[in-house]
């Protein structure tokens, strides 16, 4: 290899290159001020300095917002990123600005008021002693005062100016969902997980919420999907989602020209329902026998679009989540009515038997799940 002495503009352009083949792990440097304002910038620029004592280096520009907080501060959080992350990189990068910048992502407080990302690979409070001018930028040397470490090892690694993972991840997720959470929410997430996760195998099944619990307490699945309602005994329970029950009706039906109506007044009339044991079936009859009136069901369907099409043809009505009802509404001659009651809207659940039992394919999914969730 020759090296040849070159004019500063060059030098500079061919740093810039080398430094791109230079992988580093991507981290957030946090802190905040005094009167409690947040700030924080993404960072690559993170170095170990020695163990005795334990402390480190970070690079920070002196035109970076969070330069004249951090070193007013003389305290700071560096914040080792995940591969589920990505989204915090374009946020704390310039996408956003100020405090809006910790909306994305898991932020809390320490005791002292420093704001540190919760579920990140680890999070290092340094207090700073030393800061050492050079160039655009200061060199930091922060002593570390306290150290968190999640398990598992999976870094977002920065190199030729993309963001990746240090290697591809294997593994199978055996899933088992509830209808309503299967056709509404688990298609488009299930798809943008594969995308990021190529090699994981998802296998997924349908089954009423009752099943789903007994299958993942008996390891017949990984993961699982319910409406809220069953029983869960022993399992770790994660808020997901949450819809509301709408009524379908024929486009000539007495109810059609109403906005909304009670239950209570929909049970005069016959009704399409879904298989036997689904939630919408067990609200509907536990509803209906507080009011003391028989639920007149008509007959029973396994799927949506089969329940749509028996109400389109007038053979009685149906009730199923609003989000499916207004797609069907689009494409059939059939209404949309409101129901009027509290107990229509409904809650989502993941359902697991706990997330360190989980192989890491599998808790890289609820990861990706819980990112998902507004």
């Amino acid at each position: 290899m020759s090296i040849q002495t070159a004019d500063t503009s060059q030098v500079t352009a061919e740093f810039k290159r080398a430094m791109r083949r230079l992988a580093a792990t991507v981290t957030i440097i946090s802190t905040a001020d005094v009167n409690g304002n947040r700030y924080g910038m993404t960072a690559t620029a993170v170095n170990s300095l020695s163990m005795d004592p334990p402390s480190l280096l970070i690079c920070v520009n002196h035109s970076a917002s969070i330069h004249a907080p951090l070193i007013g501060r003389e305290r700071f959080c560096v914040n080792v990123l995940t591969t589920e992350h990505e989204d915090l990189v374009s946020a704390f990068s310039g996408k956003l600005k100020g405090d809006a910048r910790f909306q994305v992502g898991e932020w809390r407080n320490e005791d002292g008021g420093m704001p540190y990302l919760e579920g990140a690979q680890s999070n290092l409070f340094c207090d700073i002693v030393s800061v050492l001018p050079f160039g655009s930028h200061s060199i930091v040397i922060g002593r570390v005062t306290a150290v968190r470490v999640e398990e598992g090892i999976r870094p977002l690694i920065f190199t030729d100016g993309k963001l990746g993972a240090t290697e591809s991840l294997t593994g199978h997720v055996r899933i088992s969902s509830n209808l309503s959470t299967l056709t509404q929410f688990l298609p488009a997430d299930t798809e943008s997980f594969l995308k990021r996760h190529p090699l994981i195998q998802v296998h997924l099944e349908e089954r009423v919420s009752t099943a789903v619990v007994t299958a993942v307490q008996e390891n017949a699945c990984d993961i699982g999907f319910i409406v809220e309602g069953p029983k869960t005994n022993g399992l770790e329970v994660i808020p997901y989602r949450e819809d509301r029950l709408v009524l379908t009706v024929p486009a000539d039906h007495p109810l059609a020209g109403k906005t909304s109506v009670k239950f209570v007044d929909t049970l005069d009339y016959d009704y399409v329902g879904l298989h036997t044991g689904s939630q919408i079936n067990l609200q509907i009859q536990r509803v209906a026998a507080e009011l003391d009136r028989a639920w007149r069901c008509r007959m029973q369907v396994h799927t949506y679009d089969a329940l749509a099409a028996m109400v389109q043809a007038g053979l009685g009505i149906g009730m199923i989540p609003c989000n499916m009802a207004q797609l069907y509404a689009k494409a059939m001659n059939i209404k949309v009515v409101e129901i009027d009651e509290t107990w229509t809207h409904r809650r989502h659940a993941i359902v697991i038997r706990s997330y360190n039992s989980l192989q890491a394919a599998g808790r890289r999914l609820v990861d990706h799940l819980k990112r998902c969730s507004p």
